[in-house]
């Protein structure tokens, strides 16, 4: 039987032992997850098997080796075969995401079906692929794809599953580039985005930034999708997070002192949205340890 584990926020396929898809033993693990908080997401490893990450919504900061990589909604994070890797201090942000855990194409013949030389181009291709890839929207819809063949058990199921499988990989592989924008309007958000970043204790509201570059309302909440993966309301709150957790190393300052200087108007209301996005309270993060991978 195909084991999959599924509930309003989860969905997770695993590789079985014989059925219609084990003539698929390169796809391990596929998932989605949609959290609406911080959640647990410890340092692990995966031998001799790549994952992929697709972010379809948010953002998320992973740690591989002591360094982070920030990703948000359009981006692919990706880890080696043995690496140990985490979501940042153990705790995954707000975000949805895909994920999917391949065998080493090098590892074996007839990987996906391919030829030798395309496995091992791809191989090739993997081991120098950037941490964090930036891709088109549609590969929302292999994935969608493969969760309707392995729930629905439809026909000519392995070759399919083969072929959005290694639709994925191509993707990821050819990545797309940023949407363009006019020069000028680019040069407006990057400087308006230095604005919000001088002063994450203000109040801003998407009206008033989208004066500050002329453009309508919905433009403005358009243009800010497009380069931070996330709607203006929810960068803030976690530019926040981030000066909170640099204030809060500081022993001698108070929560309340961090809650007001942020702009909050109670310390109660900050610790919700401080643990929100960061999985632990502000008390918890200050006794944390410093060390990364501690």
């Amino acid at each position: 039987m195909v084991k999959i584990k599924t509930d309003t926020a989860r969905w997770v396929y695993e590789f079985p032992e014989s059925n219609q898809l084990s003539q698929v033993p390169e796809l391990i693990m596929l998932g989605y997850d949609r959290f609406h908080e911080a959640s647990p997401l410890n340092v692990h490893q995966h031998e001799r098997s790549y994952e992929f990450v697709f972010v379809e919504s948010g953002k998320v900061t992973w740690e591989v080796d002591g360094h982070l990589f920030p990703s948000h909604a359009g981006q692919f994070f990706y880890t080696q075969p043995g690496e140990w890797h985490r979501a940042r201090l153990n705790f995954i942000e707000p975000c949805s995401i895909w994920w999917m855990i391949i065998t080493d194409p090098s590892d074996h013949s007839g990987w996906l079906n391919l030829l030798d030389e395309d496995r091992m181009e791809i191989h090739h291709q993997l081991q120098q692929l950037p941490r964090i890839v930036f891709v088109d929207s549609r590969v929302r819809e292999p994935f969608s794809k493969l969760r309707d063949i392995i729930e629905h058990h439809e026909s000519f199921a392995s070759c399919r599953v083969r072929h959005y499988v290694l639709d994925i990989i191509l993707q990821i592989l050819s990545p797309s580039s940023n949407r363009q924008i006019p020069f000028d309007l680019h040069a407006a958000m990057i400087k308006l985005t230095e604005a919000i970043k001088a002063a994450p204790e203000k109040r801003w509201n998407n009206k008033e930034l989208a004066d500050m570059v002329s453009v309508s309302e919905s433009h403005f909440y358009r243009l800010f999708r497009d380069m931070h993966g996330q709607s203006p309301a929810n960068y803030i709150d976690r530019l926040r997070m981030d000066h909170a957790c640099q204030m809060l190393r500081q022993q001698e300052v108070s929560v309340t002192t961090v809650a007001m200087d942020l702009g909050y108007k109670t310390s109660q209301h900050f610790s919700t949205v401080f643990k929100k996005f960061i999985g632990l309270s502000p008390s918890q993060w200050r006794r944390a340890p410093l060390d990364p991978l501690a």
